[in-house]
């Protein structure tokens, strides 16, 4: 009888027998004669990268480091061996796989590595899309099982320092190392099976010319969106999400003067800047460990750090408030937002403000709005669509004045009409 040296060889085997390659398969304990229901080669490397980073994350950590391979991947021969006696027989298969769903992305390494995808997205085992550009699409890879899939994404999660159970059934963490943000849903939170978000953020910085280049905007209004980057004006960019606000704002701040002190502070990295005179801090949350830092110790904290800039990042809920008070405090300030329109933006903000903004009446933090951000750059579908100058709160009529600095008269062309009759920039 040919000896089983490898996981394929293990299928094909299984298979001449009438078994399903599929079904789970019998493993014997080495300590007894009695049979006990095993686990298949999928689900045996899942509860592996499980245990590893249960009860080992330190090691598991240090590993991905490049450190202390050697006796991560004798962990994984003992914790197998534990599970199969099988194990043995196609050992540096396994470690590899092990180490490829510890420290990779499986089925989805293909996905993660094509710079044009920015987003991929699954909601099981077999609905997986991706988007190219800000055009969705359906891919064909798969997972072998939902036990697969789900392990596989609670994974992404726990070797991030995430948590995620049956009560915190949601989490958002960051891959620092690969510019990915990481959503999670899980049951109960999801009915049926887990959802997962990747979004990817380029390893190279696009810069202004680089993003008219691939039809953003015309080229001609590189100018104008370079002049905003390097005036004092605060801005706001909006539009739904995946509609390309963080790798415009990316591009502005990298445009800005070289000198310009700038704090990017974010509940997660998402913006990696490579302008010079830039610090990018986060909140550290309850489970990191450690005393937390919430958003507002980051703006507060800034105030001392002879600050020129400050970014907030996305955003989604609290922030709104930290970044009105960091605005109004005479700093200027860079922020993306979801809004459906330029116009909307600003209400959006003061809606997400106002459960933290400590009883101000709403005209009050309108007025401050109009006070302190300048201009507002509305997205769609990586596109930009309007550009309008804030000049001002009406109190009487409840409303802003804006000014239309460039507008995209039909969305099915490219092309731009200018609207402004004033400098574009405050000075």
């Amino acid at each position: 009888m040919s000896l089983i040296q490898s996981p394929e060889l293990l299928v094909q085997t299984i298979a001449s027998c009438g078994v399903s390659s599929d079904s789970s398969f019998c493993m014997f304990s080495d300590r007894s004669d009695q049979q006990k229901e095993g686990d298949s080669l999928t689900d045996l490397i899942s509860k592996v990268c499980i245990r590893i980073l249960d009860e080992h994350p330190e090691l598991a950590a240090s590993a991905d480091e490049g450190n202390d391979r050697a006796a991560l991947k004798d962990l994984i021969v003992k914790y197998a061996e534990e599970l199969s006696i099988r194990a043995g027989l196609y050992r540096n298969q396994l470690q590899q796989q092990v180490l490829d769903s510890l420290f990779g992305y499986g089925p989805l390494q293909y996905l993660i590595d094509d710079p044009d995808i920015s987003d991929i997205d699954a909601v099981s085992p077999t609905e997986i899309t991706v988007k190219k550009f800000g055009v969705r699409m359906r891919v064909s890879t798969a997972f072998e099982s939902s036990s697969a899939y789900e392990t596989f994404c609670r994974l992404l999660i726990i070797r991030q320092g995430g948590l995620i159970n049956e009560n915190d059934s949601h989490c958002r963490v960051t891959d620092s190392k690969r510019r990915l943000r990481i959503n999670v849903t899980v049951p109960p939170r999801s009915v049926e099976h887990s959802s997962l978000s990747i979004r990817k953020h380029p390893s190279v910085s696009l810069s202004l010319e680089d993003l008219a280049a691939a039809g953003m905007f015309e080229p001609s209004d590189t100018t104008l969106l370079s002049d905003i980057a390097g005036s004092q004006c605060s801005f706001l960019i909006c539009g739904k999400g995946g509609s390309g606000k963080t790798t415009l704002l990316r591009a502005m701040i990298n445009a800005m003067p070289p000198l310009e002190r700038v704090l990017i502070a974010e509940s997660d990295s998402e913006i990696y800047a490579d302008k010079p005179c830039c610090m990018s801090q986060r909140i550290r949350r309850v489970n990191e460990g450690g005393r937390p830092v919430s958003l507002r110790d980051l703006v507060s904290d800034g105030l001392t750090m002879s600050l020129d800039t400050y970014c907030i990042g996305e955003i989604v809920g609290d922030e709104a408030y930290e970044f009105m008070r960091a605005a109004y405090s005479g700093h200027r300030c860079l922020a993306t937002i979801h809004a459906i329109s330029a116009e909307d933006a600003l209400d959006r903000l003061i809606s997400l403000a106002r459960t933290v903004s400590a009883g101000e009446q709403d005209y009050s933090l309108k007025q401050m709005l109009a006070r302190s951000v300048n201009m507002i750059i509305y997205l769609n579908s990586f596109k930009v669509q309007k550009i309008v100058k804030v000049n001002g709160y009406n109190k009487e009529k409840d409303s802003y004045a804006f000014e239309i600095i460039r507008e995209k008269e039909n969305e099915e062309t490219s092309d731009y009409t200018y609207l402004g009759t004033e400098s574009l920039v405050p000075s």
